[in-house]
């Protein structure tokens, strides 16, 4: 399926129940797919609460930028509550040792942040890894510093497939900053 674009509106501004006089630039419905893959973005959920999200897929360890940096950081006072994974597409990775993907604060993951094991990201189904918080991101505390989130691949010479879909939804409360 394309992309179908429909403008919103009838093009009368009164009388027939139209509100929008479509013109050029005016806005539109867009329907059909979206590529949604390696992006990340913060959905706010209830009072302070919100939700980092970041669909996750091989190529973004694969398409040869920095592909730990999620461009994202959870602002300083906010406090980690709960992380999850939804694998809608199972991985692939090789390597020795043990494997896994560690998901936290930007060149210390493995220990401030969360781990998805092989098992996790190899299998498709939805897990709770509130557990796996470690660190900075489990002290039930607020962070001390803005906390850039980075993604990594360990284990002894990991690697892994483009093939893999998942979804990543770390829940956080925000700062009460008398905004």
């Amino acid at each position: 399926m394309g992309l179908y674009t429909s403008p919103f509106g009838n093009g009368v501004a009164t009388g027939s129940g139209g509100n929008v006089v479509t013109a050029s630039g005016s806005p539109h419905n867009y329907f059909g797919p979206r590529d949604t893959g390696g992006t990340a973005g913060v959905l706010k959920v209830e009072g302070l609460t919100e939700q980092l999200i970041i669909n996750l897929d091989g190529t973004m360890f694969n398409d040869g930028v920095d592909a730990g940096l999620v461009n994202y950081v959870i602002p300083a006072g906010a406090i980690i509550k709960a992380a999850y994974i939804d694998v809608e597409e199972a991985f692939a990775l090789s390597g020795s040792d043990t494997l896994a993907v560690e998901v936290g604060t930007a060149s210390t993951e493995a220990t401030n942040g969360f781990t998805i094991t092989e098992a996790q990201i190899e299998a498709t189904a939805s897990v709770n890894l509130t557990s796996a918080l470690s660190g900075t991101w489990d002290a039930e505390a607020p962070l001390a510093a803005d906390t850039t989130v980075a993604i990594v691949l360990s284990g002894t010479n990991p690697v892994i497939t483009d093939a893999g879909k998942a979804r990543i939804t770390i829940v956080y409360d925000r700062a009460n900053l008398g905004l």
